[in-house]
């Protein structure tokens, strides 16, 4: 097997996703939600067989991009999309061992660039969040740093860089290449004329996307601006005919069409307004921004708040790998009339949270068997359904290797719990095996998939389970109702210590969700202790008539649920007593 050079083989990939993503609102890559404007389709429609089955010229192209940015046409180099001009500009200034400097959290690719040609890339912390200081970039500027990297507005985090800030590194600085990259100027309320640097400074390289306010991101243009001598040292780089017919047909007709141009302007500045505002009424703490997006911190209701907007097919941008922006979702804004969509989908509802075992899955023939056969594998004999039951009410028993642990030791067999927990889950849950991964397969739904899908409309569901996260996992998804839940506790999220009946499972539920009213649906006397310690409306699982329905009630159980797979007629029942109470 060949391998790449040292460099490229430590680096992660940039990846994207394979097929178009069917969603309702794609908020998540900062496209342009109006698209680009019918001139540049209508022109599209007449590419003509020779432009297309010949190699492009760019005079046209360089000459609007000239007049649009008031510079020289030698100071105008068309890319394949801004990637590409941070590549040739990286490739061309950056050796190895030497450095690029960047404020972070900013765009991904440059320090990719950096690392493939044996560069470092070397990151400053912002003094404040987020505001650029020029000053703080200067303090670590060292005899390595060959670029710097501003993004203003910058992505993620939406700030812009004033003139005088620019200006002083430029001034400061005259033997560093700076790349401006200015993707998301047109959107800023008060744009600094950054192009007029060109003529002032020979070390600025600025770079420029036309994806996001010409709505051209599926062509892939870009530009790189610079003096005379910059460019041309680019054109040493860059791959000949890099921008395609298509791309240039599209420009000259984006270029040309100034009135839809500020339209997008407008619109993305009215959108975006509306959605600051609307997260700070919901709470929350949205960060200023001049770009066309907004980074929100949603604080310790971020899982929850993405997983309400994909549950209703809202993709917007996760940073789970980032330290500082764990707790951000980056959100494209989208049109102004798709505003109400997108907070309708924040909107409170009531929560629903259940057990697994005997509540959602029929367990009967998978945990249940799964005791009888280790006690047996153990003990040499076999154990009645009725203890087991019996067992389950003692309470303090919600785990059942401890439950299996128990019932060995009632009949006089010590056994150590990790010899228990190895042969119950042979014979349970094996993940890696081929076809049937063991009992968990003989487990049944109870509540149906469409109860879930006609109640969500109403209610948002949580799981507080003692099963193992990667148990829970599988029989949701193989079910298909994973996408119903919203959060999932498990035990695997919990110390031992405070599992049910330990309260904490469900605290964490309340505290890292958003609701009106929360109720808990549980089959045992932990699951009931749990609730009540936690204050939570509790209502247990079992059958009418039952020694377990007395217990339940008796345990502090606001009501009895007799039949799960009701569960819609059992909310509407109740939904009416509290209507007429």
């Amino acid at each position: 097997m060949i391998k790449p050079k040292q460099a490229v083989e430590n680096i992660s990939p940039y990846n994207t996703p394979k097929y178009a993503q069917i969603c309702n609102l794609k908020l998540d890559s900062n496209e342009n939600p109006y698209g680009p404007s019918k001139e540049v389709i209508m022109a599209l429609k007449e590419l003509t067989s020779a432009q297309i089955g010949r190699y492009p010229h760019y005079g046209e192209l360089i000459d609007k991009m000239a007049q649009k940015f008031k510079l020289s046409d030698c100071e105008v180099l068309p890319t394949n999309g801004a990637d590409e001009a941070l590549s040739v500009i990286i490739n061309t200034y950056l050796d190895k061992d030497e450095e690029l400097l960047s404020f972070m959290p900013t765009f991904t690719m440059p320090k990719l660039y950096a690392t493939s040609c044996l560069g470092e890339f070397r990151c400053v912390d912002y003094y404040t969040k987020w505001v650029f200081d020029a000053d703080k970039l200067i303090e670590n500027i060292s005899e390595s740093t060959k670029i710097i990297y501003i993004t203003s507005p910058n992505n993620p985090t939406g700030e812009c860089a004033s003139m005088d800030d620019i200006e002083k590194i430029l001034a400061k600085y005259p033997k560093i290449a700076t790349i401006l990259d200015v993707t998301y100027i047109n959107f800023a309320t008060n744009a600094p004329d950054y192009y007029s640097l060109v003529k002032k400074y020979d070390n600025i390289l600025i770079v420029k996307s036309f994806s996001k306010d010409f709505g051209l991101a599926g062509l892939r243009l870009g530009v790189i601006l610079s003096q005379k001598q910059n460019i041309n040292n680019c054109k040493k780089v860059i791959s000949p005919y890099s921008v395609n017919s298509a791309a240039i047909c599209a420009a000259i007709a984006s270029l040309d069409d100034v009135e839809y141009e500020n339209y997008i302007k407008e619109q993305i500045k009215t959108s975006r307004q509306a959605l600051e505002n609307g997260l700070i009424e919901m709470g929350f703490k949205p960060y200023k921004s001049e770009a066309n997006f907004v980074l929100c911190d949603f604080g310790k209701y971020c899982d929850f708040i993405h997983w309400k907007l994909e549950a209703n097919g809202i993709k917007t941008r996760r940073f789970k790998n980032s330290e500082i922006l764990k707790d951000c979702l980056r959100i494209t804004t989208p049109r102004v009339q798709d505003i109400s969509k997108f907070f309708n989908a924040l909107k409170k509802k009531d929560m629903l949270v259940f057990d697994l075992d005997g509540v959602i899955f029929d367990v009967s023939n998978s945990y249940r068997l799964a005791i009888k056969e280790t006690f047996k594998y153990f003990a040499q004999k076999e154990i009645a359904d009725q203890e087991i039951q019996e067992a389950k009410e003692l309470g303090g028993l919600n785990c059942d290797w401890d439950l299996t642990k128990y019932l060995l030791e009632k009949h006089g067999f010590v056994i150590s719990l990790s010899e228990i927990t190895t042969i119950f889950q042979k014979i349970f849950f094996n993940n890696n095996k081929q076809g049937s991964k063991g009992l968990i397969d003989n487990e049944k739904l109870i509540i149906k998939s469409d109860i879930f899908e006609n109640l969500s409309e109403y209610y948002d569901f949580c799981a507080f389970t003692g099963r193992p996260r990667d148990e829970a996992l599988y029989s949701l998804e193989k079910f298909g109702i994973l996408k119903y839940f919203c959060k999932i506790i498990s035990q695997d999220d919990l110390e031992k210590e405070k599992r049910k009946p330990h309260p904490e499972g469900l605290n964490k539920i309340k505290k890292e969700t958003i609701y009106n009213n929360i109720y808990y649906f549980g089959d045992t006397i932990d699951d009931i202790y749990a609730a009540i310690a936690s204050a939570t409306t509790v209502y247990g699982v079992a059958e009418k008539g039952t020694k377990s329905a007395q217990i339940l009630k008796e345990a502090g159980a606001s009501d009895i649920i007799n039949d799960i797979s009701k569960l819609d007629e059992f909310l509407k029942i109740k939904e009416n007593s509290y209507a007429n109470s």
